[in-house]
């Protein structure tokens, strides 16, 4: 912005500047234009200069503003800085000094652990055997509810618990058996949860002759209360054979079973010769090749 000054005579002759105010400056401008507004006739061109005036009028007051802004900051009185005093203290004796309060340890509660928790058991589910020398049997256990919180399965070798959380509604389920008919390999079991159930796989262990366990069922059958275990010399020989070979057959494989249920079979229909379940019942099993080979 250029500063405009104004030469003024004085009574000794001498000229000296004296500095004019813009925003002063900008209004005079301003009236001396509009002034001229009377000899204008032409409505474009009087159109042009109201603008023009308008606009002076505007800038002017935008600087007095600023001027009066300026002017109030330079009135202020300078700040006095007051100095500090600073005395020095004496060293108290070593009898008044006692140590410096330390605050206490921050002690961390470890929030208490849930126990005696409650779980809805599971009752229903699917149980597949599998086919002869199948490496698993499987479980198919239905979903309570979909989108559960968190699903886990704890397998030993002869036991699995599983458990499903439910955030809403704070529901716990459960299934856990740890009387299973046959042994199971704890490490290699898995579960796979999908969007409706959940899968089990147990996973069997290999038998004596190198095969896998067969399974009737999930759950090892109770044994009978009062069964004999001895024969007497009154008992008859033919009835303790059929037993025999129906805890054979209980405990047998596919193949041992299809065998040992035809002799069976064949024993009821009188088939197998007049002495009974003699040597001819025996040597009849076929592929068995007598019990040596069992």
């Amino acid at each position: 912005m250029v500063l405009v000054e104004e030469i003024i005579e004085t009574t000794t002759g001498e000229a000296e500047t004296a500095p004019i105010i813009p925003s002063i400056e900008r209004r005079l401008d301003a009236e001396e234009i509009e002034s001229a507004l009377s000899h204008i006739t032409r409505p474009t061109a009087r159109a042009q200069i109201e603008s023009l005036v308008t606009k002076i009028k505007r800038d002017a007051a935008q600087l007095k503003r600023m001027e009066a802004t300026s002017q109030a900051a330079t009135s202020l009185p300078e700040k006095v800085t007051t100095p500090v005093v600073v005395k020095e203290l004496k060293p108290a004796s070593s009898a008044a000094i006692s140590p410096p309060l330390m605050p206490p340890p921050s002690v961390t509660t470890k929030p208490p652990s849930v126990e005696g928790k409650k779980y809805l058991s599971i009752d229903k589910f699917s149980f597949d055997a599998g086919s002869y020398n199948t490496p698993t049997v499987t479980l198919y256990i239905p979903l309570p509810s979909p989108s559960p919180t968190k699903v886990e399965c704890n397998f030993t070798n002869s036991s699995f618990d599983l458990q499903i959380h439910y955030d809403e509604g704070g529901k716990e389920y459960r299934l856990f058996k740890d009387n299973l008919e046959k042994e199971i390999d704890g490490e290699k079991c898995k579960y796979i949860v999908k969007s409706n159930k959940i899968l089990i796989k147990l996973r069997k262990v290999k038998g004596e002759y190198g095969s896998y366990d067969s399974w009737s069922g999930l759950s090892a059958k109770a044994t009978a209360v009062g069964k004999k275990t001895k024969s007497s010399k009154s008992d008859d020989p033919s009835a303790s054979i059929m037993n025999m070979m129906k805890d054979m057959y209980d405990s047998g494989d596919d193949n041992m079973k299809k065998m040992i249920g035809e002799t069976m079979l064949k024993q009821r229909e009188g088939k197998l010769g007049g002495d009974g379940m003699g040597s001819g019942g025996m040597g009849d099993m076929g592929g068995m090749g007598g019990m040596g080979d069992m």
